[in-house]
């Protein structure tokens, strides 16, 4: 399973052009999921045509990420790379937390697969 193109390009709010072959027109594009969920949904219109649609990723009810997988994600995250979900490469998400130990601690998230995990930062592995 791989994100679509024109999710990940949601997620990022980056410009969509209309899908429609014979269109060139810019896509509107809005979340419609609520904060508390762990897949997003957006609603796409292009301006121009009017054509819609909607794109929505897929919860995966799997295991949480392995141990290797995680740790490669983190690298990728500390190298200022864009870190991407190994299940279906849309991008990673880091969300810094409040803690009240005074510690770092982060959620990552991906936003197609749903998986989640939130550590401690530095991570001991």
């Amino acid at each position: 399973m791989t994100a679509p193109d024109a999710f990940i390009k949601a997620l990022q709010h980056e410009p969509i052009t209309c899908l429609r072959a014979a269109c060139p027109g810019h896509v509107d594009c809005t979340e419609v999921s609520h904060p508390q969920e762990r897949v997003k949904a957006y609603h796409l219109r292009c301006e121009a045509c009017g054509w819609e649609d909607h794109v929505r990723g897929r919860e995966d009810g799997a295991a949480q990420w392995e141990d290797a997988e995680l740790q490669a994600i983190i690298d990728e995250h500390l190298l200022h790379l864009q870190p991407v979900c190994p299940y279906d490469q849309a991008p990673v998400v880091f969300t810094s937390l409040p803690n009240p130990r005074r510690k770092a601690r982060y959620r990552i998230s991906c936003f197609y697969c749903g998986r989640q995990v939130e550590l401690d930062w530095p991570p001991r592995f």
